[in-house]
């Protein structure tokens, strides 16, 4: 029924019975198929990074997870509650580009321009199947685990959407690959997409932070061997897992795993707290970026708040050419459509 419903709505916009509208600025649109992580949150910081030094960024996503409605800019000093996690951890590491929430993504767009009109670059988080804007440039990002191509749409698979949708898709990108996976599995996988897309397919993969980052404000030596809770409430975490227990050698290890974009309780915090204390020292209490700021709000004026807590940045990695060959169509993008905004629809 969801594919059906899918279809004919992808239909009425094609003809143009639906009106998509567009924006006189660049505007890329970073999405997926399926439901689940895929690294959108990391492909739009390196976005961030990529575009910031030259041109004036903002994101907009609907802010999944929020207790709140409606458009509004995230503050550095947001609850997740608020903004929801993912939006708040981008300001949080971008303090100075604009970040916004809005489920109506072309009245906050329309919005987000009145009120910062410098702005030249928007990146819209998570809003592939959200035609109602169109975007001048849309990244399509596929789970190395599960490619689109070999998963079927829900309830029997995790797509929103019939594979057929990567049409719309400007660029492809394999994420969370292996960073050593091979020229021949590349290939294969490229071929099996070319059936669906015309669209170049590139290959990602995350890479770890050497450094951990304190959430609070205590600090300690970190040193391999020491006894690690681990706790994270992402959509796979398997991976992650295993990083961490091979990166420390570590001792005692005990995982919450939790669903992604979890809001954490009292509860959940009192029953880490307990595991934490079960080991001996050196010992730590490790967690994700967007982990970190569910985490910081529920344990405000806690003892949660003294207990040696940090998070484990991550960041893409783009194998081999595809680095050069992504940062060059996304600069030449931005460059050559660069404009003062304005708005029209399809059919004006």
């Amino acid at each position: 029924m969801l594919g059906f419903i899918t279809k004919i709505r992808n239909q009425l916009f094609d003809k143009g019975i639906f009106k998509s509208s567009e924006f006189d600025l660049p505007i890329i649109n970073v999405g997926n198929l399926a439901v689940g992580g895929s690294g959108k949150t990391p492909h739009v910081e390196y976005l961030i990074s990529l575009l910031k030094p030259e041109f004036k960024v903002a994101t907009l996503s609907r802010g999944y997870g929020r207790n709140t409605r409606g458009f509004r800019e995230v503050n550095i000093q947001d609850l997740a509650s608020e903004s929801g996690d993912e939006p708040l951890q981008i300001k949080k590491h971008f303090p100075d580009i604009n970040v916004f929430v809005g489920e109506k993504r072309v009245e906050a767009v329309s919005k987000l321009l009145f009120e910062h009109p410098d702005i030249e670059v928007i990146l819209l988080d998570d809003a592939y199947q959200h035609r109602a804007i169109k975007a001048g440039l849309n990244i399509l990002l596929t789970d190395y685990s599960k490619i689109f191509t070999e998963d079927k749409i829900m309830p029997a698979g995790r797509l929103r959407e019939h594979p057929r949708g990567a049409n719309r898709a400007d660029i492809v990108i394999i994420t969370k690959c292996p960073l050593d996976v091979n020229e021949n599995k590349k290939t294969e996988i490229q071929n099996k997409i070319s059936h669906y897309t015309n669209a170049p397919v590139l290959f990602s993969g995350i890479k770890y932070h050497e450094e951990l980052i304190p959430v609070f404000a205590n600090r300690k030596n970190i040193e391999s061997g020491m006894n690690i809770v681990l706790v994270s409430g992402i959509a796979k975490s398997l991976g992650l897992e295993d990083y961490v227990k091979e990166k420390y050698q570590v001792g005692n290890f005990e995982h919450f795993n939790f669903r992604d974009h979890y809001h954490f309780k009292q509860r959940d915090l009192q029953n880490i707290e307990e595991k934490f204390n079960t080991f001996a020292n050196p010992k730590i209490i490790l967690c994700t970026d967007k982990d970190a700021v569910r985490l910081m709000e529920v344990a405000q004026g806690s003892d949660f708040e003294k207990l040696p807590t940090y998070r484990l940045p991550i960041e893409v990695s783009f194998l081999g050419k595809d680095k050069k060959i992504f940062d060059r169509k996304i600069t030449d993008y931005v460059r050559q459509n660069k404009a003062d905004f304005g708005i029209h629809s399809e059919q004006d």
